[in-house]
């Protein structure tokens, strides 16, 4: 079979990304592999979109459920829509010699991120969008080791949104982080072995004979299945049927946003793809008060403004060096 670039063409676009997204992608596959980054902006907030919805269904389940099983649920069903959107794209499972390994440190990296994560969201002392917001940290993490790890260059101006995006964060932060510093710790450490997964993607994206985002997906969920069936197994007590269906939910989310995210990285700079990640925090914080009933404070609505005027000033850039590059 032969090798393909990790944004392959395909007969037919993934029925689970928007029309838009797939028309954008599949129609510059047609001119061969390049950076294009109105089509990762677009793949990237698609999969904050996911990655909310998966964030709030994860604390609903952890009160059905211990969080092991809530994260081994994501990680197989993951697994599972990775292969079925394999199969269905008929893209190639295998990876090229120079990408296993990077494969693995990303795999690696991102089950640690997991695991801190799926703990902080099934913690009751701590808000759902008070987590969100400390692992959002992570595109700061990836802009300051992207010119050492990737050789890409950071430009002034993009530092200014990352600021601005930053400042935003911590308007967002609750008081109560204050009376739970050891799950704000792992929520923390989650967002640093965030950034170097998300840095071992980009350099995978990068190379000249890139794995399918199915085939990375597919390998990080397995990698992370093991991990949280043998933390699951001590534990386990059988959820009940509103448990089941969370369980799924959250692992389908998951599993969409994760191929999504791939594609993103595949697409564009690591720096400018991962602040469109602080997308993410503001749709959380809308989740949680429409579905969980977290009322975000003034200073939050206002650190929530702040961030996404960052993600629309990246947007525009992005659309801008777009239609530069079509000249």
């Amino acid at each position: 079979m032969r090798p393909v670039s990790t944004s392959s063409s395909s007969q037919g676009a993934v029925a689970a990304h928007p029309p838009g997204a797939s028309a954008i992608v599949l129609a510059e596959e047609r001119d061969g592999p390049a950076i294009r980054p109105l089509a990762g902006v677009l793949w990237m907030v698609l999969a904050q979109a996911l990655f909310a919805a998966m964030n709030v269904l994860a604390r609903l389940s952890s009160a059905r459920a211990p969080w092991p099983e809530v994260a081994a649920s994501r990680t197989l069903i993951g697994a599972a829509t990775a292969l079925g959107v394999a199969l269905a794209r008929r893209a190639p499972l295998t990876m090229h010699r120079g990408d296993r390994r990077l494969a693995w440190a990303r795999s690696l990296c991102g089950t640690g991120a997991m695991l801190c994560v799926f703990y902080t969201l099934g913690a009751p002392q701590i808000a759902l969008g008070d987590t969100v917001t400390l692992g959002a940290t992570s595109p700061i993490f990836v802009a300051i080791l992207a010119p050492r790890l990737l050789g890409e260059r950071s430009s002034p101006g993009l530092w200014v949104a990352m600021l601005l995006a930053f400042a935003g964060v911590a308007l967002i932060a609750a008081p109560k982080l204050a009376i739970a510093g050891d799950v704000a710790l792992i929520a923390t450490l989650g967002a640093t072995f965030s950034a170097f997964a998300m840095i071992w993607l980009r350099k995978i994206g990068a190379g000249a004979r890139r794995a399918s985002p199915e085939s990375i997906a597919l390998h990080f969920s397995l990698v992370a299945s093991a991990v949280m069936i043998a933390l699951s197994i001590p534990g386990f007590r059988s959820p009940d049927a509103l448990g089941l269906v969370l369980l799924v939910a959250t692992g389908l989310a998951g599993g969409l946003a994760q191929l999504a995210m791939t594609r993103a990285y595949a697409l564009d700079s690591a720096a400018r793809i991962g602040a469109i990640g602080y997308v993410g925090v503001v749709l959380s914080h809308v989740l949680a008060a429409v579905w969980l009933g977290e009322i975000p404070s003034a200073a939050q609505l206002l650190g929530a403004a702040l961030v996404m005027a960052a993600g629309l000033w990246l947007a525009a850039q992005a659309l801008r060096e777009a239609r530069r590059r079509a000249r």
